[in-house]
């Protein structure tokens, strides 16, 4: 179910960076606005820079292709970003069905499934007809695991599973997204912003927002449901009625603030809400890291940021995970031999800066990886702690809970006669990350880099999977980083240590008169390999170098590459 709803994402890399500072903390006197949004890498980019300009109309900054609408930027007046709030948006029903598989029971009463007929057309064989089944909680998802878990190849195949609905805001038929980022990108101030909010469905955002009057605000809009009963952790009984959603959060009621008194806002993902908050959004956030590391910087140039301290802090790469972390790794380690004590005095003399060029970043971050399996695996078995191990917030906090005590029974191996304390298990974790990272990188220790292991990946979309092809069309570049730092450079637990989630789109917007506003798109605006823009902003993205954001049409002009004009013919 999780590869299913996640895409086959392993690890705890898909998030987002969003900030907005008033008058009274920058230079120039009026609002400065940044977003990076963090997902998935690919070729093409799932972004696409836009400038539309019509009379009366005026928006700049990032699409996603086939929109029709800016989803992130600014137009004349107004400037926003979005980070995702990881609302709690998706449940699921077991179902009980009649003999004929056609009826779901609700309330000691058969309600008729909704059947919607489908055909897949398959090249070089015959059509897939099938039939979705939906319930009224949604379709029923274990038709598609049973099939394709009877069409598995190995054997023994999994058993199938009992009728399971899918309930989920972005399934509704009223879903009025894209009218919200229509309304949005013609918004004037405050309050056509918020009416534009008010049409936003689903994934809940954290949007942060200013405008040229020096106003600056934050609202987390989309339709979070309220439950008759249970926290949606869990499959509901579809049958009893107990578990319904009855409502939405009421909009007026979602987060929300305006000029607020700190003069600013951060948003990374982090808890939305205060623990008295009266709704349930979610259950689970990421650390908030990235969000007290941008929370320090600003607060640290209070009164004079610019657009330039805004593209610093987009770059930062300072590890307050490892902050965190490694001293209380340290503390237990007992290196075994002289390579493994040569790499915790380089830990010892570290920053916490996690620089490409840098060794220490590599051991820390090989070190972390090797933890959960060496504390944990022995309980979880190797299907479940796929899963687990990639969750680094989860994984942080087991580990600093359990490494307190020496003599946890987590550290105990079962598997084994002897008792292992948290100290041998945290040396042994040390050790072989150290053997790992010498096969990688050679002996001399001195010339070890982060970036000549930790790699962001471009995989072309379609074609990534043809081994031949993959050359030609795909693309990586080194880099430095890690989850928790706001250049976020989250590592694969299954391909370590590759980087599959970027801030794909990077965006700092001026609200002075000067417009000193800035944006980057990840690899290329063309989808053409023979293109010479196919790739050339993958180096400025690596650097966190920023395109210029032209609104002024003199500036348009004398940036332009060529002019297309498309004329109707009468």
């Amino acid at each position: 179910m999780a590869d299913l709803l996640n895409g086959g994402a392993t690890t705890e890399a898909l998030g987002s960076n969003d900030w907005v500072v008033d008058g009274t903390m920058t230079a120039s006197g009026k609002p400065l606005l940044a977003n990076d949004p963090h997902l998935d890498a690919h070729v093409p980019s799932t972004w696409y820079l836009a400038h539309m300009s019509a009379p009366g109309f005026d928006v700049i900054g990032a699409t996603l292709p086939g929109t029709p609408a800016v989803a992130l930027g600014r137009n004349r007046f107004i400037a926003w970003g979005a980070t995702n709030v990881a609302a709690d948006v998706e449940d699921l029903y077991r179902e009980r069905l009649d003999p004929t598989g056609r009826s779901a029971e609700y309330r000691g009463a058969l309600e008729p499934l909704q059947i919607i007929p489908e055909t897949i057309v398959v090249k070089g064989g015959a059509p897939v007809h099938f039939d979705v089944r939906v319930s009224r909680h949604g379709p029923l998802v274990s038709d598609a695991i049973n099939a394709n878990n009877a069409a598995l190849p190995r054997e023994p195949r999994p058993a199938p599973i009992a009728p399971l609905a899918f309930r989920w805001t972005a399934l509704d038929p009223d879903d009025t997204t894209i009218v919200a980022f229509l309304d949005l990108d013609r918004a004037r101030d405050w309050d056509e912003f918020t009416a534009a909010m008010r049409e936003f469905v689903v994934p809940s955002q954290n949007f942060v927002y200013a405008d040229t009057d020096g106003h600056i605000g934050y609202i987390a809009p989309g339709r979070i449901p309220i439950r008759a009963g249970g926290d949606g952790s869990a499959p509901a009984d579809g049958w009893t009625g107990d578990a319904e959603w009855t409502g939405w959060i009421p909009f007026d009621q979602l987060p929300h603030t305006f000029d607020p008194p700190e003069h600013f806002i951060v948003t990374a993902n982090d808890r939305p809400v205060p623990d008295h908050y009266p709704y349930l959004v979610a259950l689970e956030w990421p650390e908030a890291y990235r969000a007290r590391r941008i929370t320090d910087l600003i607060r640290a140039g209070a009164g004079r940021l610019t657009p330039d301290a805004f593209a610093a802090i987009q770059a930062d790469r300072l590890s307050l995970h490892a902050k965190a972390m490694l001293p209380l790794l340290l503390a237990l380690a007992r290196p075994q031999g002289d390579r493994d004590r040569k790499a915790v005095d380089l830990l010892r003399a570290w920053d916490f800066e996690a620089r490409g060029d840098a060794a220490a970043p590599a051991i820390f971050e090989a070190w972390f990886l090797r933890l959960a399996p060496a504390i944990a695996g022995d309980e979880l078995g190797a299907r479940l702690l796929a899963r687990y191990q990639g969750q680094f917030s989860y994984v942080t906090r087991f580990l600093t809970t359990t490494l307190a005590d020496d003599r946890s029974p987590w550290c105990d191996d079962v598997r084994t006669g002897a008792r292992e304390t948290c100290g041998m298990e945290v040396s042994a974790a040390l050790h072989a990350a150290v053997g790992d990272l010498t096969r990688r990188l050679g002996g001399d220790m001195n010339a070890w880099r982060w970036d000549a292991v930790h790699r962001a990946l471009f995989p072309h979309q379609g074609l990534d999977a043809v081994a031949l092809l993959r050359p030609l069309l795909s693309r990586s570049v080194p880099n430095g980083g890690d989850w928790s730092t706001v250049d976020v450079g989250a590592v694969a637990t299954d391909h370590p240590f590759d980087q599959q989630a970027i801030p794909g789109y990077r965006e700092i917007i001026d609200l002075s008169p000067r417009n000193d506003s800035r944006f980057l798109d990840a690899v290329g605006e063309s989808g053409h390999v023979l293109s010479p823009h196919y790739d050339d902003f993958l180096a400025d993205w690596e650097a966190v170098r920023h395109r210029p954001m032209r609104m002024d049409r003199v500036e348009v002009e004398k940036g332009a590459l060529g002019k297309l004009e498309l004329r109707s013919e009468k």
